[in-house]
């Protein structure tokens, strides 16, 4: 039986809601604030044609990390990007994205969340290597760099 899951973590970035959402927006500065990047320097990525909106779709391959991609489902200017994630190796698997921006004082709070549903076995490899506190932590990792982008 699946069990579901939604990791999430928030940041205020002190810049405009506009600079933060164009940067979330374009895959071609992705990789200026991916966490995941830092794991595995020789991931390799490729982008669609579109790189930015609708339909654009980031991909990776790496030793470390597997493959698998990314699209933008759903854009939503300035306020939410949903994405639909496929991962390829080294185990096949789903997950919905979000990233949510939200207008607070003179900044904004970026979230970024990902949700699926686990079977058994997804479910006892999360308890036994401890995925979901990694995830966090990746995830906190990669909206400290996108607060950094924004704010220069």
């Amino acid at each position: 039986m699946s069990k579901p899951y939604n990791t999430q973590v928030t940041q205020l970035i002190n810049a405009p809601m506009s600079k933060v959402f164009a940067i979330l927006n374009d895959f071609t500065q992705f990789n200026d604030w991916n966490p995941f990047m830092a794991m595995d320097p020789k991931t390799v990525v490729t982008l669609s044609e579109k790189t930015s909106g609708e339909g654009a779709t980031y991909s990776w391959t790496s030793k470390k990390m597997g493959s698998g991609s990314m699209v933008f489902t759903g854009v939503y200017p300035e306020s939410l990007i949903m994405i639909d994630m496929h991962f390829m190796a080294p185990s096949p698997d789903t997950a919905k994205v979000e990233w949510r921006l939200t207008h607070v004082n003179n900044g904004v709070e970026m979230s970024w969340s990902m949700s699926g549903e686990r079977g058994f076995f997804g479910a006892l490899m999360v308890k036994l290597l401890g995925m979901d506190k990694a995830m966090t932590k990746h995830f906190a990792d990669g909206l400290t760099r996108l607060k950094a982008l924004a704010e220069k």
